[in-house]
């Protein structure tokens, strides 16, 4: 639920300033679903998550159909480390609709960093044969098989994450690394510099490692 706008003084103050509307608007009508998920969205993008829940949770009391809340409940449980919160509350959204791509995401993340690898992958590919095209799943995939040494399938996932988001730098560092473990250093280097020139951060040791600072 970060969000990158928060490093800068005016996005704060533009977050604080729909934080205050939607309280004007909850102020006036408690009972209004969508002016508590809204809060709930600004809170979270200020990383008050304990405020956030309970926006969302009273959003979903008044609305049951609002799946978004229910999703954006997983994701803050997600960021705050309730990884059990998070399976739970995404597997309740995808009783009401199999075929929502983030909750199989949510819950392959909360998977990942419980150290359960093989659930994670099966979680994200129940994602991807929703969207194919879901780009959170390939990049994902793409990791755990790098740290599981499955490189063939790493270096899949990571072009497809690629291809489908060509400024996304940590695919091309994912990408580099997997070339560089299969022994292609040519094209390790080739997107070791493409990652750069993103601005991802790639590390300086592994640039000198394969010979592309």
């Amino acid at each position: 639920m970060t969000d990158s706008r928060l490093d800068t003084p005016a996005a704060t103050a533009a977050d604080e300033h729909t934080i205050e509307k939607f309280e004007r608007i909850v102020a006036a009508d408690p009972d209004n679903a969508n002016a508590r998920y809204n809060l709930g969205l600004a809170l979270a993008a200020r990383q008050e998550f304990d405020r956030s829940l309970a926006e969302f949770r009273t959003a979903l009391k008044l609305k049951p159909g609002l799946l978004e809340a229910r999703i954006n409940i997983s994701g803050v449980l997600l960021a705050r480390g309730d990884y059990d919160g998070c399976i739970e509350e995404s597997l309740k959204a995808l009783e009401f609709n199999p075929n929502l791509v983030e909750g199989s995401i949510n819950i392959g993340i909360a998977f990942l960093y419980k150290g359960m690898h093989q659930q994670a992958i099966d979680s994200f590919h129940k994602a991807l044969a929703i969207n194919p095209n879901t780009v959170a799943a390939h990049l994902n995939l793409g990791n755990i098989y790098l740290s599981l040494g499955e490189v063939a399938k790493s270096i899949e996932h990571n072009t497809k994450a690629a291809e489908l988001k060509p400024d996304y730098g940590m695919a091309f560092n994912n990408l580099a690394v997997a070339y560089y473990q299969s022994g292609d250093l040519e094209t390790a280097r080739m997107h070791a510099r493409e990652a750069v020139r993103l601005g991802y951060a790639v590390h300086p040791e592994f640039l000198k490692l394969i010979g592309a600072e």
